[in-house]
């Protein structure tokens, strides 16, 4: 991976990680691709360091295992783990096609069909409680310099509010528990709201990605500014632009969902990749004013890449969101990795060529 080699001291990786139920198996083995390429960077004689990570709903729980780890190899385990334990292996002779559709009723681990007495939610996630105490290191996760951010949307405030094991930004910090990844998965109206506090000091918090699915300010925030530091932001798109027509009831729900989470994603970029042009034609002007020099200082040119996990398989997975089956879970595993280092690599190889 010489390829990745360049002047600058050091590469350091901000990772975010979108929100998509099952989808997250192609995160999962992203992920594992990423840390496939840091390790070949490495072995290059490049220093190449984690240090963001931010999260929504599934992603958030990636991001979990990830920053809850005592290193990378640890983190590969971790995720293997949490994922097995969220498939649903049907017996061989149940077709894939049903077994999907056991998510429907309950995913282990995860949640099941428990409609609250006051119908608004269907289902229990308490469950998942469990799993993240289980699967996260939590005393690694506060004690991390990788910055940890997830997001929840506030139900009667309406704003989206960040948890982050550190200061970030203008972002406080927290000490981050199982419940702070559940409030970011909290996604109505399938699973009820999280809860923190009581009285009038109640706030209660649904999945951050139903206002954002993307948290990348956060991530760019914890970036460095020296420009020494190569910045870069590798992020996960799990949502297609393009799908075909739906054809009954469940596929316009999964269509909607597909350009609800992920085309904030592409605006988003585009806008980066804009200002990071703007800012780089201002900072090669000569003779700029003192003051602006200040001004600019903080501001940071980073190297976006998204990785498009979901896009060509959303004709042959249209029902992925829901779809936790040992088969689905496991092929989009496999594909998200393949995608992943593809792309990862073509990124350093064509940046060795400029």
């Amino acid at each position: 991976m010489t390829g990745a080699t360049n002047e600058k001291s050091i590469i350091e990786v901000g990772l975010v990680l979108q929100g998509g139920g099952a989808l997250g198996a192609y995160e999962w083995g992203a992920i594992e691709a990423l840390f496939d390429v840091m390790d070949e960077i490495e072995k290059a004689g490049k220093k190449i360091e984690m240090r963001v990570v931010t999260g929504v709903s599934i992603g958030a729980i990636n991001a979990a295992c990830i920053v809850g780890s005592a290193n990378r190899s640890d983190a590969r385990a971790r995720l293997a783990a949490l994922w097995n334990d969220f498939m649903i292996k049907a017996p061989a002779f149940v077709p894939a096609a049903i077994a999907s559709n056991i998510a429907l009723l309950e995913v282990p681990h995860f949640y099941r069909f428990a409609p609250g007495w006051n119908f608004t939610y269907l289902y229990e996630t308490r469950e998942l409680l469990t799993t993240l105490s289980t699967r996260v290191d939590f005393a690694a996760l506060n004690a991390n310099e990788i910055a940890f951010v997830v997001t929840a949307a506030d139900v009667t405030g309406g704003e989206l509010v960040s948890f982050a094991n550190q200061q970030v930004g203008e972002i406080e910090p927290t000490t981050i528990e199982p419940k702070h990844v559940l409030a970011s998965g909290s996604l109505a109206p399938q699973f009820p709201a999280t809860q923190f506090g009581e009285g009038s000091d109640a706030h209660s918090y649904w999945d951050g990605g139903l206002i954002d699915n993307t948290p990348l300010g956060a991530a760019i925030d914890k970036l460095d500014a020296d420009p020494n530091v190569e910045k870069l932001l590798v992020v996960m798109n799990l949502f297609p632009l393009q799908s075909r027509a739906p054809l009954n009831y469940a596929e316009v729900n999964e269509r909607v969902d597909q350009l609800r989470f992920g085309n904030r994603l592409r605006q988003d970029a585009s806008v980066a990749r804009q200002f990071n042009k703007l800012l780089k034609a201002i900072k090669e002007t000569p003779d700029l004013p003192p003051r602006l020099q200040n001004i600019l200082k903080d501001y940071k040119i980073v190297d976006p890449v998204e990785i498009s996990l979901g896009e060509k398989d959303s004709l042959a997975d249209p029902y992925g969101f829901r779809d936790f089956s040992q088969q689905g879970i496991q092929a989009r595993r496999d594909r998200g990795k393949a995608i992943a280092y593809d792309t990862l690599k073509r990124h350093f190889n064509d940046k060795l060529a400029a």
